[in-house]
């Protein structure tokens, strides 16, 4: 699967539902291969193209298309996205300015 992404370094939030345990694992391997944990259902982390398409082959190779499903948020420059959060912060964001 082949997405349109810039050549440069993209800042993207992934979050994803995983039907079963066994899968969910292995997801969460991949993903903490590329990006920072977050949240539960939840990674951040700027990628060069390579990188996202690297990842998300990947992680199609894990999941089943008819019970998972994971959603990639972006932004050309990380400076556009504000953040909110409301309660605690389950993992301290350093990079995220």
């Amino acid at each position: 699967m082949k997405f349109n992404v810039p050549e440069s370094k993209v800042f993207y939030i992934a979050v994803y539902d995983i039907a079963s345990e066994k899968r969910l694992q292995k997801v969460l391997k991949v993903f903490r291969k590329y990006m920072t944990w977050v949240q539960n259902s939840a990674f951040e982390g700027e990628l060069n193209s390579k990188q996202f398409h690297s990842l998300v082959a990947e992680l199609i190779e894990i999941i089943d298309k008819n019970e998972d499903s994971i959603i990639f948020y972006h932004a050309e420059e990380q400076k556009h996205i504000g953040k909110k959060i409301v309660g605690i912060e389950k993992n301290e964001i350093i990079k995220f300015f």
